[in-house]
């Protein structure tokens, strides 16, 4: 074998790495191109996995970051919801038909909180309230200084703040303001009086259609602190002609105006 045959054995030799088997069988497999300098050869294959890898925690933060922003403008944007709610206006749904035909079923209104107008009622504003617990129960007769009063359930702690800042449970009614403090209400032949003279209600559904609902709130004085309140369809309205007078605290707002649907939009009278 001439030299220059040798030097091409020598090279594929080198350029080769031999697998034996157990047969004595062999299998030549190409050597992998490694650098002479194979420590900064690695060092450079560690430093661009290091790169990839703090790229990807980069991105995950970013992503994480983006989700708690938004996460904390929702949280923010329900608690100012909830602190507009509860202490200035909101703006219920109407689901009845106790104060059909001036506020239709399904309609819209906007309330502001009482505080906001000294708790000040006239005679036909329109307010909404808490329904009390049933319409049979109201103040024992003894209790002179508020009788026909209507009762609620008493909650406490985090069943309070459930109940009275977010709502939970409660089921709210909407109706027309007939009488105030002192008012003798009397409810005879299907008309109303107040203080002994007719009420001239143009707005109810259907004149001379005001029932009785329970006898004993058919002839009351409005006791101190406390609203006599009825919707204008009288056929079809549970109000203080079943479950008695309204406390000043248990009101939730005047209605101010209706918002929908937008063809309706305005003042309610």
């Amino acid at each position: 074998m001439n030299d220059e045959n040798k030097e091409e054995l020598k090279k594929e030799t080198l350029d080769t790495q031999t697998t034996k088997f157990e047969d004595g069988g062999e299998l030549k497999e190409p050597k992998k191109n490694v650098p002479e300098d194979s420590e900064k050869y690695y060092d450079d294959i560690d430093y661009q996995n290091k790169q990839e890898v703090e790229e990807v925690k980069a991105k995950t933060r970013s992503v994480l970051r983006e989700v708690f922003d938004w996460i904390l403008c929702f949280v923010v944007a329900f608690v100012i919801y909830l602190l507009i709610n509860y202490f200035f206006i909101c703006a219920p749904g109407v689901k009845q038909y106790s104060m059909y035909p001036t506020i239709h079923n399904g309609e819209k209104v906007l309330t502001i909180r009482p505080w906001l107008k000294g708790e000040k009622y006239n005679y036909g504003d329109i307010v909404t309230f808490e329904a009390p617990i049933d319409n049979k129960l109201y103040l024992a007769e003894e209790k002179i200084d508020a009788p026909y009063t209507a009762q609620y359930m008493n909650y406490t702690g985090l069943t309070l703040f459930l109940y009275d800042f977010l709502d939970v449970n409660k089921v709210s009614y909407i109706k027309r303001v007939i009488g105030l403090p002192g008012d003798h209400i009397v409810i005879q032949d299907g008309k109303v009086y107040r203080n002994d003279e007719l009420l001239v209600e143009d707005y109810v559904r259907k004149q001379g259609a005001t029932i009785v609902e329970e006898e004993e709130y058919s002839d009351v004085i409005v006791p101190e602190g406390t609203l006599y309140l009825m919707g204008d369809n009288r056929e079809e309205s549970l109000d203080s002609r079943a479950f008695g007078c309204i406390p000043y605290d248990r009101v939730n707002g005047y209605v101010i105006c209706r918002i929908w649907p937008f063809n309706k939009f305005g003042g309610i009278k």
